[in-house]
């Protein structure tokens, strides 16, 4: 999956190859003229809304999935699964679970493994696995109440 650097250079690509500029493009996705130049040159926002990415697509011809570093749904409703993320997921399940010396049950083991990717399918690999952890821990409290 590309980067989101890679992304905003691949879309300048797109938009020159087109033979369209920033504004343009700025104004047909209903922002202000310099909304492009700043998400490519400053970064600025991180990545594209759903609705800018999906217009943005839709300009350049492209698939949406090619303009984010998200996993997005594919269009017949399947969802495509992130297996590196999920296995980072279960195995830190596992190992809470062999921790703590106890299980669950497998409705219960497959929500929080659901909730989990949920949660963290958004965020950067780089800071998963501490994310995991946290969650996990907050589960583990709410488990304790109830």
């Amino acid at each position: 999956m590309e980067t989101t650097e890679e992304i905003r250079k691949k879309i300048k690509r797109l938009i020159s190859e087109r033979g369209l500029n920033y504004a343009q493009v700025s104004l047909a996705l209903g922002k202000n003229i310099a909304y492009l130049q700043q998400f490519i040159k400053n970064g600025s926002p991180r990545r594209l809304g759903e609705i800018e990415r999906h217009k943005l697509a839709t300009i350049l011809h492209v698939d949406e999935q090619e303009l984010t570093d998200l996993v997005l749904p594919v269009a017949n409703g399947a969802v495509t699964i992130n297996p590196e993320l999920l296995s980072i997921i279960i195995e830190n399940v596992e190992q809470w679970l062999l921790n703590k010396k106890t299980s669950l049950n497998p409705h219960e083991k497959a929500e929080l493994i659901r909730l989990l990717y949920m949660k963290l399918n958004t965020e950067p690999m780089e800071t998963i696995a501490a994310k995991i952890k946290d969650y996990i821990e907050i589960y583990d409290e709410i488990k304790k109440v109830n």
